[in-house]
């Protein structure tokens, strides 16, 4: 055999190896295609159910957000709405919870849709009727209390002017009563009655009209008991009299 030819036999070895090298290229390139595809996947599934899920969450809060607001509405709310102008002391009070309610709550669209993008965007429109309810929860609330206050304030006024009225008949029938009636018990219970009701209407820092109208309902019993007496006396001087001159 020649120099030549044995020179010229390696040459197809070293071919194989170049092919071999170029299919494990393409192999490995397949391998990193198909890996990187499977990833991606993975990737977008779990991405979907994330969005799933948040929005998921997001609706289960509006839906108790609402619930809450829902149940100021149909409650507090309600009771104050009832109140009118007339009744309390600031009527803008009751013109800002009658335009509160006449607001229109959001309307619930849910997690309808089916893709990734649409699920987030349909989390965060939830996310804002959440925070609508829960403001207008927050406002709606102070405002029954403004109405409520308002509706206190004008009964603290109006049961503090009817004791007064009431103090003032009552020290009259006080003055007038004076030699009116044989047994002086019954004046000097009055006496006691207005300086007591009296005592409670200068009094500073009063919150509750009953104060006011407990004394009243006390000041009336004892003018009518003065009364009565008085009838009494009178009706005992005229069958004396009467008596006297048969």
């Amino acid at each position: 055999m020649s120099d030549s030819a044995t020179n010229a036999a390696p040459a197809p070895k070293r071919q194989q190896a170049k092919h071999l090298a170029v299919i494990i290229a393409a192999a490995v390139v397949v391998v990193i295609v198909i890996a990187g595809i499977l990833g991606y996947r993975v990737y977008v599934n779990a991405e979907h159910g994330r969005a799933v899920s948040a929005c998921a969450a997001a609706s289960d809060k509006v839906r108790e957000a609402a619930n809450e607001y829902n149940a100021i509405v149909n409650g507090d709310a309600a009771d104050a709405s009832a109140i009118t102008a007339k009744q309390v002391k600031d009527s803008k009070t009751v013109d800002a919870l009658a335009k509160a309610l006449k607001e229109k709550s959001p309307e619930y669209e849910g997690c309808v849709a089916d893709d990734t993008k649409g699920l987030n965007d349909a989390a965060g429109k939830l996310s804002q009727q959440e925070s609508w309810y829960k403001t207008h929860a927050k406002s709606l609330t102070k405002m029954v209390t403004a109405v409520t206050d308002s509706k206190t304030a004008k009964d603290l006024d109006t049961a503090k002017a009817d004791l007064k009225g009431t103090l003032d008949s009552a020290g009259k029938t006080l003055a007038d009563s004076d030699g009116k009636v044989a047994d002086n018990a019954t004046r000097d219970s009055l006496k006691k009655t207005i300086d007591a009701a009296q005592k409670a209407y200068d009094k500073k820092d009063v919150t509750d009209p009953k104060a006011y109208s407990d004394e009243k309902g006390k000041l009336e019993k004892a003018v009518k008991a003065m009364n009565d007496s008085i009838q009494a006396t009178q009706a005992a001087d005229r069958k004396a009299a009467q008596e006297a001159a048969t």
